[in-house]
């Protein structure tokens, strides 16, 4: 350090001033290079993924209020097999509809026949046997009757199960 203050000394002041103007420019092109630069370039980038940061962060907030109303439901009811057949005579009477045949499958589940029955009736009992039983409609055939806004419906309906 001692000779490199006696080297600044033996110069002159003129030959002083452009060094120290030299050292001084090199000081702020590394500090450019090193600090300013890179966090330019990083705000950049940042700068052009917010949008899409922001349409994920509404995903994520919809996803949310989903679960949120998803956990606020109650339970799905699950019925054993020997009770399937009662769970779904109960709810069409609760529906006020009568099936003309409820028949069980090899695998549990439950084909109901309906004849002549008002359409937007059954469609919002079998809404409603979703919810409060799990149950998923596999094969439905819907044939239009006589009656303005009657059916007859055949659906294959399996409950959930325990």
């Amino acid at each position: 350090m001692e000779e490199l203050l006696q080297m600044w000394n033996e110069r002159a002041p003129r030959e002083r001033l452009v060094l120290g103007a030299l050292g001084a420019v090199i000081l702020i092109t590394l500090l450019y290079l090193v600090a300013v630069e890179p966090a330019w370039t990083g705000i950049r980038q940042l700068e052009r993924g917010l949008p899409q940061a922001r349409a994920q962060s509404s995903q994520l907030d919809a996803l949310l209020n989903e679960v949120k109303t998803l956990k606020a439901r109650p339970p799905v009811a699950t019925v054993g097999p020997g009770e399937a057949r009662g769970a779904v005579e109960r709810s069409l009477t609760s529906a006020g509809l009568k099936a003309t045949r409820i028949a069980p499958l090899a695998d549990g589940d439950l084909q109901i026949g309906f004849a002549n029955v008002p359409y937007a009736q059954w469609t919002a009992w079998l809404a409603g046997i979703e919810r409060e039983l799990g149950a998923r409609a596999l094969r439905v055939t819907a044939n239009a009757t006589a009656t303005p806004g009657n059916a007859d419906v055949e659906i294959a309906l399996r409950l959930a199960r325990r």
